[in-house]
């Protein structure tokens, strides 16, 4: 691997957005405001905790033979997961949070809440902001649904804690989704 000085993130501000399922992933993003019309800003996240991607599942473990006490390593299971911390009281953020679909929407625009969850499958595009530069991180499938208790205090937001889990998709070969390389912000546009 090569040290590479420009390439070390600080996650200082970022946006989270969610579009139709396997929606393409921006070919061209310039601005981290605007990634294209198809996306929708989830829009106020938490700023102390930040968006946590994980992986959970097995570890590899060493199989071993007669001959050899370290022949080969297993393929372990794991599935992969962000959760970030919406603070809206928004449609979109109930609907998330709550496993509601679109027809969940009533006409005073509230949520009707369903006795039992179905998670909404949605592509995600993360976009990290480190100063003048960036980093979009695309999911062509997530599921996303609440993954916590909702937390209130007197003296802060509340806060709906949401866990999108990553799928696979047909559109890049059954991979669960591309992650760019820094990219500059460009001064027109801020």
């Amino acid at each position: 691997m090569t040290m590479i000085d420009e390439a070390a993130v600080v996650a200082g501000g970022g946006f989270i957005y969610f579009a139709e399922p396997d929606t393409p992933k921006p070919t061209r993003i310039t601005d981290p405001l605007n990634p294209g019309p198809e996306w929708t800003n989830v829009d106020h996240t938490s700023r102390e905790d930040l968006p946590e991607f994980d992986g959970d599942g097995d570890h590899p473990e060493v199989l071993r033979s007669w001959q050899n006490a370290r022949l080969r390593m297993t393929t372990p299971d794991i599935t992969y997961s962000v959760t970030f911390q919406a603070l809206q009281a928004s449609a979109d953020t109930y609907r998330f949070y709550f496993g509601a679909g679109e027809d969940a929407m009533q006409p005073d625009g509230s949520i009707r809440i369903p006795a039992t969850p179905v998670p909404q499958i949605q592509s995600l595009l993360v976009i990290l902001v480190d100063g003048k530069r960036f980093v979009p991180l695309w999911h062509p499938r997530v599921s996303p649904l609440g993954s916590d208790a909702v937390e209130m205090a007197v003296d802060d937001f509340v806060i709906f804690p949401i866990t999108g889990t990553f799928l696979s998709s047909s559109l890049i070969g059954n991979a669960i989704g591309e992650w760019a390389q820094i990219l500059p912000l460009r001064e027109a546009n801020r």
